[in-house]
């Protein structure tokens, strides 16, 4: 009788439902940061010298940068929900091997191991 290996890297039902929990949670929680930001959004003053024209005009490319990182997060979460949901989440997008599970609790929405995540990473600077 030959007994496989079982992949130390496989996540558990239990781990997924932990993970799905997170990611949703997560979810949350940037989309009442992208929300708060909306609503920060300042007015128009009427009056002002150039340095209070200056320093209202960084404070909206902040909060425009800010809103920014919040959809992305949001959408790299969205997309990992989803490959919870068609059962291939917790692998490399580019090797298709299992990314580690210390990978996956760090950055649960992770589309790829740490190696490929480093080649793609000096390809693109």
């Amino acid at each position: 009788m030959v007994i496989k290996k079982a992949n130390k890297e496989a996540l558990t039902a239990a781990e997924l439902k932990e993970i799905k929990e997170h990611l949703l949670q997560q979810k949350e929680e940037a989309a009442a940061r992208l929300k708060d930001k909306k609503n920060m959004d300042m007015p128009e003053a009427e009056v002002g010298d150039p340095i209070d024209d200056a320093s209202r005009s960084l404070d909206k490319e902040i909060l425009f940068e800010l809103s920014g990182n919040a959809h992305n997060t949001i959408e790299q979460i969205e997309a990992a929900l989803r490959k919870i949901d068609k059962g291939i989440y917790g692998t490399c997008e580019y090797c298709r091997q299992p990314i580690p599970k210390k990978r996956i609790k760090a950055l649960p929405f992770a589309r790829y191991c740490v190696n490929c995540q480093h080649s793609t990473e000096k390809h693109n600077s």
